[in-house]
């Protein structure tokens, strides 16, 4: 492997040292010193992924498929970096007025990589074979049509469908941001079901493959048939790799080019290494529920002093290596462009004391009783994972804050069987818990009365902005929806958000352009990704040469 990666680098050196340039250097009196090394422009940028088992995007389950996949095919709807919904494939979209199906307009003169028109055939079939898909539970888009009652296609309009729906509280834009897939390209729906491991993908992305070996490489190329403003000149070379973290190895000979971590002591990994990494906010969720059974923290003020007991900032810092960022509420950071920066519940040990008097609870005597109108002290149990020493270390610095307030706090740490069968049956006061939050944002699993959430917690104001944000709403609607709702979650603090956990994007020095990932596309902007690389001076190029040739 070591001669292989040394000789990938003298050819890519040799091959391209025609195109370098080079400059001077000043030393600080003036004079000139030895030339700048000289360096050469390539447009190959390597990613390093896993072994996948399918491209298809129907049945995939990898996420480095999934990830992959984003820059081959598109969806009728998409993401902005505020997760608001944006138009991709579909031109215009009309609800029902009593919310019941929605007809979607494609855009006209968009074009599958092998030169065929996108219609409405190939959304309706795309649908069909999800739900083909999800009886085997085979699929990662089960959910997202789950409510669709049927679809139906316009005879004298091939860029027309229209979808009927079950429930009219369940049918945001947000569903249709999964892949379109080609109905040319299949011989029926139970080839499109299909996991092959060599499949080639055809999207309407703005890249298509070029090569693809399942064992070692996949070449992403520009789709030449794409309909958008921007085409990439680069190619895009994701190397297979046994395991993602030893691509750090392969950096330091110019063979990886970008690679990322979910890693909270990923820190630790790329210390003292020429790299730079770029953290950005995963859609991981760390939090705090109360259980609303308990009487005193059936109290907003109570809650709210607790809340600004926790010191969020040393929670980051001590127990996720810093790989976490502040956040109001549970919802992703800044969703749908409103501010959710730490303003709220900051860490302030005389505002707890203070809300904590206001809700009839106080220290009357000075002697670290707390006392409330019942002569009863505040007793809370914090449940946590003991499999998760992120969790467990930030339950200790809970406990710290609230020691200060005199309240009677004990750590309850459980194993993940005992820890889930507390947390069904109520069987805790505070628990440290955390989410993966799916892409469209539809937390009424964790808030609305009728979901089943674990915490009791129930307002029926919000349960009702929850619904209407699923429903067919416009997009200003969906915005000035959640300013509501984000103002019921302040003031009520149903959960108060520990952070959001921040994944990175790990680059050589030698890349450049602008890197800006997302946790639901690594690749943004990897089309105008390119690399400056080094040139060899005779020596290093003698040194590389023998070393090849060894």
């Amino acid at each position: 492997m070591t001669r292989k990666i040394i000789a990938i680098a003298a050819i890519i050196m040799i091959t391209l040292s025609s195109l370098s340039g080079c400059g001077e250097t000043t030393n600080f009196l003036g004079g000139t010193t030895e030339q700048e090394k000289e360096t050469v422009r390539s447009e190959d940028v390597y990613i390093p992924i896993e072994k996948l088992r399918t491209l298809n995007p129907i049945v995939t389950k990898d996420e480095d498929a999934y990830y992959l996949n984003k820059l081959i095919y598109e969806g009728l709807f998409g993401f902005d970096r505020n997760l608001a919904i944006t138009n991709v494939l579909a031109d215009s979209y009309t609800y029902a007025p009593d919310g019941t199906s929605i007809t979607i307009h494609l855009k006209q003169g968009i074009y599958w990589q092998d030169g065929v028109e996108l219609t409405a055939e190939d959304v309706k079939f795309t649908m069909d074979a999800i739900v083909a898909a999800s009886y085997t539970n085979s699929t990662l888009y089960a959910t997202n049509i789950s409510n669709i009652k049927n679809t139906k296609l316009d005879s004298k309009n091939p860029y027309l469908i229209t979808i009927s729906f079950n429930n009219p509280q369940n049918i945001s834009l947000s569903n249709f941001t999964f892949p379109i897939i080609p109905k040319h390209q299949f011989k029926n729906l139970d080839a499109a079901k299909k996991g092959e491991p060599g499949f080639i993908p055809i999207g309407t992305g703005i890249y298509q493959i070029a090569d693809y070996n399942e064992l070692s490489h996949i070449v992403l190329k520009e789709n030449k048939n794409y309909h958008g403003d921007i085409h990439p000149i680069n190619t895009l070379y994701f190397q297979i790799i046994p395991e993602k973290q030893d691509a750090i190895n392969l950096m330091d000979v110019n063979n990886i080019s970008i690679t990322f971590s979910k890693e909270l002591d990923r820190d630790t990994i790329y210390t003292n290494k020429n790299v730079n990494v770029i953290n950005f906010p995963s859609n991981e969720v760390e939090l705090i529920g109360y259980n609303f059974r308990n009487q005193a923290l059936k109290d907003a003020r109570v809650r709210k002093a607790i809340a600004s007991a926790i010191d969020t900032e040393e929670i980051i810092e001590s127990a996720y290596f810093k790989n976490g960022i502040q956040n109001d509420t549970i919802y992703y950071p800044n969703f749908l462009g409103n501010n959710s920066s730490k303003s709220h519940n900051l860490y302030d040990i005389a505002k707890a004391k203070l809300l904590l008097k206001e809700a009839g609870y106080n220290d009357k005597d000075g002697d670290g009783q707390i006392e409330n109108a019942l002569d009863e002290t505040i007793s809370i149990n914090i449940l946590v994972n003991s499999e998760d020493q992120s969790r467990v270390a930030a339950a200790q610095i809970i406990k710290e804050g609230l020691d200060q307030l005199l309240i009677r706090s004990n750590i309850i740490s459980k194993d993940w069987i005992g820890y889930n069968s507390d947390l069904a049956s109520g069987n805790y006061d505070l628990y440290l818990g955390g989410y993966q939050i799916k892409e469209n944002y539809d937390l009424r699993f964790l808030l609305h009365t009728n979901y089943g959430n674990l915490t009791g917690y129930s307002n029926p104001t919000l349960d009702a902005l929850l619904d209407k944000m699923e429903s067919g709403i416009s997009q200003e609607d969906r915005k000035s929806t959640y300013a509501q709702i984000s103002e019921i979650m302040t003031d009520d603090l149903p959960y108060y958000c520990l952070l959001y956990r921040t994944y990175g994007a790990i680059a050589s020095p030698t890349l450049n352009g602008e890197i800006r990932p997302t946790f639901l596309n690594l690749y943004q902007g990897a089309e105008k990704w390119f690399v400056m690389l080094e040139v060899p001076d005779d020596e290093e190029e003698k040194t590389i040469n023998e070393a090849a040739a060894y």
